[in-house]
């Protein structure tokens, strides 16, 4: 009963401070380069192969651990909209007036934009 207590207790958060913001931000970009692995997943497993040499366990693991690592880029750089915009659909604070501006919501529409039509063609391949 001690230990339900305490789970409770750690269920109270103060969402409003620094190191709660810190923690969502990089569960954001974590959440952003996971989804942005996974397009790339499917991107590369359209590439057709020609079977003249076996691919390997250690180029399997390789290939993996490099696309893990161009989608945590992309979403700390490139797509940082798209780590943004889940940062605050979490309840994140604003850093900047910027993200309000015109040329931040064309950009965050832009996004959302290619990510449902990025949906929409996995769910009409059967993935």
């Amino acid at each position: 009963m001690g230990i339900e207590i305490k789970k409770i207790h750690n269920l109270n958060i103060n969402t409003k401070s620094e190191e709660y913001q810190k923690q969502l931000r990089k569960v954001s970009e974590e959440f952003a380069a996971w989804y942005v692995y996974e397009v790339f997943k499917k991107m590369y497993d359209t590439v057709p192969k020609s079977g003249l040499l076996q691919e390997s366990f250690g180029e399997r693991w390789f290939r993996e651990m490099l696309l893990q690592q161009y989608a945590l880029k992309a979403s700390k750089t490139d797509l940082k909209d798209l780590s943004e915009m889940i940062y605050r659909s979490l309840g994140g604070k604003k850093l900047t007036e910027e993200v309000n501006s015109p040329n931040n919501l064309e950009k965050r529409s832009e996004t959302l934009k290619l990510l449902n039509s990025l949906i929409f063609k996995n769910e009409e391949s059967g993935g």
